[in-house]
């Protein structure tokens, strides 16, 4: 008989965001990341050490490998499958790891499933199903305390007291939520402002330890290329990124239909190959991203002693999924440096496994990324971009999975992006609806962009084509931003009138042409009078993509300008 027992955290961005300071985020995110992992330091090999229970963790066919000895087949990003020939150290494992987690994250989430069966597969099976049957299930919780007990302001939990650490860690405040409590502590006594796993993952190995990330936006997180602008509240924007993998889900199924009829070790070995090798990808490819903003975008501060600091904050990182905040100025090209690496490196990863069990399955040998870019000020609450910049992504990916031919295939890398001014909470549809949908003279509305684009540049509509649009001296951002005001006044005539006057005035009749070319290709549609389309009687235009990445173009500032 073999018993499997799954474990999965939900909701951990929103958990990470709660209380939205980012020292807090920072503290949340290194203690997550350090709950579940492959490592000696991990919490989770602590539980199965103090256990007494033997297993894989560490290591494959590093067991004694009898009916008590534990595998795993997943142990990355927040959840951990295993399974054992006996029930009892599952048991065991089970009620002294919810116990840890409800001590260390009293408020997260999670969901996990026991179940048995005679083969491996058929119990995973089961044990899945009944992960979501208890994912789709509202929790039932219980208050820690009274009505009258007092709140913490930020997040609405039970206030606790702060303990000496988390005191020091705290600027103006006396009591927090007891999540919060125990992010301060782990902040201030594992020294999380120098010393981090998570951040040390994004950075370059031969840079760990020279390369440092800012902990407090307002004075160390340098959201302008010109140290001197860092000064003005009017002048921070910052993106918060969040990209997530695409065909995870179909490898995974391709993966198992191969494995049916084999050995459990031999399944479970293909499965933790897997975990493995995505989670490695994924790396591979937040360090070369995270080593383009090294090369351009790297600065000093005097009051820290000089250090090299990078204008990013990594949060997240694991699995598939990756969620940084970032200089305006360089999240896209960030995005589309991870989207194309995390092709190349999932490939390259991932080859062993599709040698050995893929070849036949007519899959492709990679997986994709799809991903969304929320520009904002550096004030605005974290909690409300976190909402917005998930949308983002489902946009993307909705335009991912739009041109894959069956529900087999990976479809390509696409990011979405948008620009707020002011805090919000809407969704992002909602959003674009409010503030990009405009009601025309002639009884018709016109939708100012389109907010998603692919990043290869195989497809006619991508990202390059956009950016080389924003470039072009035919017709300036400032042209551009008059036209969409006089959309956005209901005054189609008016902004066709001004297209009209700087076609005749161009020198370069080819270059207005070519515009024309390029922004059909963009609207996957005949254009009219070359700058917009119309689809079941809504016209669509891409001013407000176009003046978003020329407004966010990369700024690269000399070194000597760098330095606070």
């Amino acid at each position: 008989m073999i018993y499997c027992y799954l474990f999965e955290a939900k909701s951990i961005q929103q958990y990470l965001f709660r209380s939205g300071k980012l020292k807090d985020v920072i503290a949340a995110s290194e203690r997550l990341d350090n709950l579940i992992d492959s490592e000696k330091e991990s919490v989770l090999n602590q539980v199965l050490l103090n256990a007494g229970l033997d297993s894989d963790l560490l290591a494959l066919d590093k067991t004694k490998n009898d009916e008590n000895s534990i595998h795993f087949l997943r142990c990355k990003g927040g959840a951990f499958y295993c399974y054992c020939q006996s029930e009892t150290p599952l048991l065991k494992l089970r009620s002294l790891w919810t116990l840890t987690l409800q001590q260390l994250f009293p408020s997260l989430e999670f969901t996990d499933a026991l179940t048995h069966a005679d083969k491996l597969p058929v119990a995973l099976d089961l044990a899945h199903q009944q992960l979501a049957t208890d994912r789709n299930n509202p929790t039932i919780k219980f208050p820690f305390a009274s009505a009258i007990s007092a709140r913490y302001q930020r997040s609405g939990k039970v206030a606790v007291p702060l303990s000496k650490l988390a005191f020091q860690a705290s600027m103006n405040e006396d009591s927090v939520d007891l999540d919060t409590e125990h992010h301060r502590q782990a902040y201030k006594a594992l020294e999380m402002k120098d010393n981090a796993a998570l951040q040390d993952r994004f950075t370059p190995p031969e840079l760990r330890g020279e390369i440092h990330y800012p902990v407090d936006i307002e004075k160390e997180f340098q959201t302008h290329a010109d140290a001197k602008a860092t000064n003005l509240v009017a002048t921070r924007d910052i993106a918060l990124i969040h990209i997530d993998g695409n065909g995870l889900g179909i490898l995974l199924m391709g993966l198992k239909d191969a494995l049916k009829g084999v050995d459990d070790n031999i399944y479970q070995h293909a499965f933790r190959q897997f975990s493995d090798a995505l989670n490695k990808a994924t790396i591979e490819a937040a360090q070369t991203a995270t080593q383009w903003i090294v090369d351009n975008a790297t600065y000093t501060i005097k009051s820290e002693g000089n250090k090299k600091y990078l204008p990013m904050r990594p949060i997240v990182l694991g699995g598939d999924d990756v969620t940084l905040l970032c200089r305006a100025d360089l999240a896209l090209t960030f995005s589309q440096i991870f989207c194309k690496e995390f092709k190349v490196a999932s490939e390259k990863a991932l080859a062993p496994i599709y040698d050995q069990h893929l070849k036949a399955s007519g899959m492709k040998p990679y997986l994709t990324a799809s991903g969304g870019i929320l520009y904002n000020k550096a004030g605005h609450p974290f909690i409300n971009s976190l909402s917005l910049v998930e949308d983002l992504c489902a946009h993307a990916k909705k335009l991912t999975k739009s041109i894959t031919k069956s529900e087999t295939e990976v479809g390509p890398a696409a990011l979405a992006f948008y620009r707020i001014s002011n805090a919000i909470s809407s969704s992002f549809d909602q959003a674009f609806e409010q503030s990009q949908v405009f009601a025309l003279d002639n009884n018709k509305h016109i939708t100012m962009g389109k907010s998603a684009y692919f990043v290869e540049e195989v497809y006619a509509n991508n990202l390059k084509r956009l950016d080389d649009i924003s470039k072009h001296k035919a017709m300036t951002p400032a042209k551009w931003r008059q036209m969409a005001t006089l959309l956005s006044q209901g005054d189609l005539d008016e902004a066709q009138a001004m297209f009209n006057r700087v076609k005749s005035l161009a020198s370069d009749h080819n270059a207005m042409s070519h515009l024309s070319d390029a922004i059909q290709a963009l609207l996957k549609a005949d254009a009219i009078e070359g700058w917009y389309s119309e689809e079941n009687g809504v016209l669509n235009c891409i001013i407000n993509d176009l003046l978003i990445v020329d407004h966010f173009q990369p700024v690269i500032a000399d070194e000597g300008d760098n330095n606070e």
